[in-house]
């Protein structure tokens, strides 16, 4: 079993008016309960405009995991808005 290295970059929901820090606590705790063997390596903002910043989350995985239930759990936020795979690569 390889693991793999994946990075989102996470908008935040404009209609809720959600704060950078809220989204950033939200979308990291997503990550890490999501199983034991997911390990958060980064984790930055990245300015959209208007005032408003995207969090950029990069973690490793066991590939047998997949990353289709995390997408799932990451998109039912209330907090996010969009969800954008930027990164996904065996390590």
């Amino acid at each position: 079993m390889a693991d793999m290295i994946v990075e989102y970059k996470v908008m935040p929901n404009t209609e809720a008016e959600v704060e950078y820090e809220q989204l950033e606590k939200v979308v990291k705790e997503t990550v890490s309960n999501y199983n034991e063997k997911v390990v958060i390596r980064e984790c930055s903002s990245e300015p959209m405009g208007f005032g408003m910043q995207a969090v950029k989350i990069k973690f490793q995985m066991d590939e047998n995991l997949g990353t289709d239930t995390i997408e799932e759990q990451l998109s039912k936020l209330s907090e996010v808005g969009e969800l954008q795979c930027t990164l996904m690569d065996r390590l």
